[in-house]
């Protein structure tokens, strides 16, 4: 009887170990279902493949809704970002006491779930690579020494997290020159080589204003195209949380034909222009259009189309708040609308009798944007940024349509 009932505590115990097990076991596993693990594992790639390139920014700010992305329709995951000093050296420190966020968040047990989840869904993970200041492009670019610092710490990234590509996103407000574009043509030529001469089937990516064709700054794309694989075209913030006017974030048409052009509500600047004047300089296959999966917001003087804004008032509206819009009890007299001259929709509403505009993208604007994306042969789309459409997949309908044979 006695021998009984201690088998059975033995097997009691031995159960709960085996629960407990399973549970430290369950907790630990990357954030992707067990669906796509078990794919993973028997030698299948549970990631759709597309005959476009489907590249996904994460910013490490939006790591708090790491647990609810949806990457699944993605070819590229892109960690946004590390950061780099003027000589060249990795920024990983704001100041004294503060680690600079995007180095910081690299190394986090999310992060490394979300990478080691992209590469069982069969994509390529790609490192973004920052300088964002003028005087920093131009103190890694105009010294030799400066430019291998570069180097080494990004092969180190590169090397020591295991990522498949490199972005290289330095974004030159000023002018520019020619000795400066002819020192970054140098650079990525020597970022390549290191690169591939450590992995061969490297890729390095670029990511350009859409008004690189026009305005170079930093880029001569005709002697880039050789060493550069993909053309990230950033073809959003037309308008911005700054701009005078309520307009749309990146409206595919609706350029005035002339500066003295009757067309009512037409615009400066459009994407399809961009994309023509950039197509003559590379191939399109090499062209990825950056789409947004946000808008602006602003207080403005009417509900017209382009209505001007208060100054101080425009901030940055992502699908998700877009959508919270709908249940907000505060706000009345709220209308949908949609712009046939730029193929762009835009809410108008009211609070305490201020008027307020957001524009921002939709399914139906995606749509368009695919259209464009297939009738000029381009190569793919970028998407600025995973996590900002939060639990909703509106903006991930049209998107599939990409993955048509």
């Amino acid at each position: 009887m006695f021998r009984k009932i201690n088998l059975l505590f033995l097997s009691l115990g031995i159960i709960l170990i085996s629960i407990t097990a399973y549970s430290i076991w369950r907790s630990s596993l990357p954030l992707v279902s067990p669906i796509a693990l078990i794919g993973s594992l028997i030698g299948n790639t549970p990631a759709i493949k597309s005959k476009k390139v489907v590249y996904g920014f994460f910013p490490y700010w939006n790591l708090k809704y790491s647990k609810n992305l949806n990457i699944g329709s993605l070819t590229h995951f892109a960690y946004f970002a590390v950061d780099l000093n003027s000589d060249g050296s990795l920024n990983k420190k704001i100041n004294l006491v503060e680690t600079e966020p995007g180095w910081n968040k690299l190394k986090s047990k999310d992060t490394e779930k979300l990478l080691y989840q992209s590469k069982l869904l069969g994509q390529k993970t790609s490192i973004v690579v920052t300088a964002m200041e003028p005087g920093i492009i131009e103190g890694i670019l105009n010294s030799p020494e400066n430019k291998r610092t570069a180097i080494t710490s990004i092969m180190t990234i590169y090397k020591d997290f295991g990522f498949d590509d490199i972005n290289i996103d330095f974004e030159y407000v000023d002018e520019g020159n020619r000795v400066l574009r002819e020192s970054f043509v140098g650079f990525i030529t020597d970022l390549r080589f290191a690169c591939i001469s450590y992995k061969n089937h490297c890729q390095i990516d670029i990511d350009i204003f859409a008004s690189a064709a026009e305005n170079p700054k930093l880029w001569d794309l005709k002697q880039l195209e050789p060493v550069t694989d993909k053309f990230i075209i950033m073809a959003y913030d037309y308008y911005r949380k700054s701009s005078s006017q309520a307009g749309p974030v990146a409206p595919i048409k609706g350029k005035c034909v002339s500066f003295y052009s009757a067309e009512k509500n037409c615009l400066d600047k459009d994407i399809i222009t961009h994309i023509s004047q950039i197509s003559k300089l590379i191939p399109s296959t090499k062209m990825i259009l950056g789409i947004p999966f946000y808008g602006y917001e602003w207080q403005t003087a009417s509900d017209d189309f382009l209505a001007n804004t208060y100054p101080g008032t425009g901030t940055l509206a992502t699908y998700q708040r877009i959508q919270s819009i709908f249940q907000d009890s505060n706000i009345s007299s709220l209308s949908a609308k949609w712009s046939s001259v730029t193929l762009s929709p835009y809410l108008v509403y009211e609070i305490n009798n201020h008027i307020f505009q957001i524009h921002f993208e939709n399914a139906q604007s995606l749509e368009q944007k695919i259209k464009l994306v297939e009738s000029a042969n381009l190569g793919g789309i970028a998407i600025w940024a995973l996590g900002y459409e939060g639990t909703s997949l509106d903006l991930w309908n049209p998107i599939k349509s990409l993955f048509l044979p």
